[in-house]
């Protein structure tokens, strides 16, 4: 048997349940870092509650673009949340430069983050792929 093609280019949702898992919690890691270490804290763009705040938006971002994944939306909605998810990416690779500039133990974070930032790209290329026919607006 064929499979269609619009059904074998959509992300599993094995896939995409991992993609999110791990992306939550490096940036939890990351906050927790963050409040804990001073290093870690003057090593960010965003100082300490700048970095938990940071994390903790990206990391809502990342269950809003996962849903919208999952649940397979059209139109605008899937084109506004991609573009939130891909600003995070953004923000969360800049955090992850930030810390391999800084050298140091923050360094380990940087390698968090960067695999966040990847994770969260995934995520939101989850969100463009087209919805599957049974999907509501």
């Amino acid at each position: 048997m064929v499979k269609s093609s619009a059904k074998s280019s959509r992300t599993s949702g094995f896939a995409l349940a991992m993609f999110f898992i791990t992306t939550v919690i490096e940036l939890f890691a990351v906050a927790i870092a963050s409040a804990g270490f001073d290093e870690v804290a003057d090593a960010s763009p965003f100082g300490r509650s700048g970095t938990i705040v940071v994390a903790a938006i990206a990391a809502g971002v990342a269950v809003i673009g996962s849903i919208v994944a999952w649940r397979g939306s059209t139109g605008v909605l899937r084109g506004i949340t991609a573009t939130i998810v891909f600003i995070a990416v953004g923000v969360v690779a800049l955090m992850a430069l930030y810390f391999v500039i800084a050298g140091g133990t923050p360094i380990i974070l940087a390698f968090l983050l960067a695999h966040a930032a990847f994770s969260l790209g995934m995520i939101g290329r989850a969100v463009l792929q087209p919805a599957p026919a049974g999907a509501r607006s």
